[in-house]
């Protein structure tokens, strides 16, 4: 009790007044917070915008066709049902034609600038004479017709592979297909049952053909390629004989000379009788003279 009472004294609050306890506690309460009150208010009734288009037309007459025809009368009902339609009607026809005018817009304004863009130009700036200007023209049409075929040419190139593609699934597929089908005539066969007739043909492989006619083509293809180069050596060859030199004095032509079996002769490059042996033996004859002394 002394302690209580002795820290009272020293708090300067002895002898104990009610009226300095309550004045020291205003000083150190926490403020309360007064909060505002918002006056209550009736929400406002959404007003109808006002239609900018067709689209805001046309929805604004199907909300109000839904909340009308339920309040009307039986003829009004019927009036306005038939007013509605008709409405309807022709804002979707106002519609069309605005699209369609869209359409012929951006169709008349890509014309446009196709015409400023279709400007053939050979050169840009300095002085253009007629000969350079029919080169330019002529390399412009090259240019032109290599794009041209570099396009078909990745054209027919995407087909192929697009072909082989289509091809290599198909080949697995039946590959797939004929393990199976060798798996089942295995248990078939050793069971001892009959095999069944759709089991008795091996499936063929479409990718193994396909393969197997490229490889013949190419064959064909290579074979004629090297037939060609034979008749066009051999009329370079002809050619080349009807504007031949003449034999230089005191040589004899190479198809005039017997040769005894064994006989070696050095020829210097560059002569007659070196010119004559070796179209010789392009044509063969000199080869069927080492065949028949061999």
């Amino acid at each position: 009790m002394s302690t209580i009472i002795s820290a009272f004294q020293k708090a300067a609050m002895w002898p104990i007044s009610c009226e300095i306890a309550i004045s020291k506690l205003r000083v150190y309460s926490k403020p309360r917070p007064i909060t505002p009150t918002t006056p209550t208010t009736l929400p406002l009734r959404q007003v109808t915008p006002k239609p900018s288009s067709f689209k805001d037309s046309e929805q604004g007459l199907q909300r109000w066709k839904t909340k009308l025809t339920e309040l009307l009368s039986s003829p009004s009902q019927k009036s306005y049902s038939t007013w509605v339609t008709g409405t309807e009607e022709v804002l979707a026809s106002g519609q069309l034609q605005q699209l369609d005018l869209q359409v012929l817009q951006r169709q008349v304004e890509e014309q446009k600038k196709g015409k400023n863009r279709s400007r053939a130009r050979l050169q840009v700036g300095g002085k253009l004479c007629a000969t350079r200007a029919r080169e330019l023209r002529a390399a412009k049409a090259e240019l032109t017709a290599q794009k041209a075929q570099a396009k078909e040419a990745r054209v027919a190139q995407q087909a192929t592979n697009q072909v082989r593609r289509q091809l290599r699934g198909l080949g697995v597929e039946a590959r797939k297909q004929e393990r199976l089908r060798k798996k089942r005539v295995r248990a078939l066969t050793r069971a001892g049952n009959p095999i069944p007739q759709e089991d008795q043909d091996p499936i063929p492989d479409p990718e193994a053909g396909s393969e197997a006619s490229s490889k013949a083509g190419s064959e064909a293809g290579s074979e004629a390629s090297s037939e060609a180069g034979f008749e066009r050596g051999g009329e370079r060859g002809g050619e080349r004989g009807g504007s031949e030199p003449e034999p230089e004095p005191g040589f004899t032509r190479a198809s005039e000379l017997e040769l005894e079996p064994g006989f070696q002769l050095e020829l210097e490059p560059g002569s007659g009788l070196a010119f004559e042996l070796q179209r010789g033996l392009e044509e063969g004859g000199g080869w069927e003279g080492e065949r028949e002394s061999m």
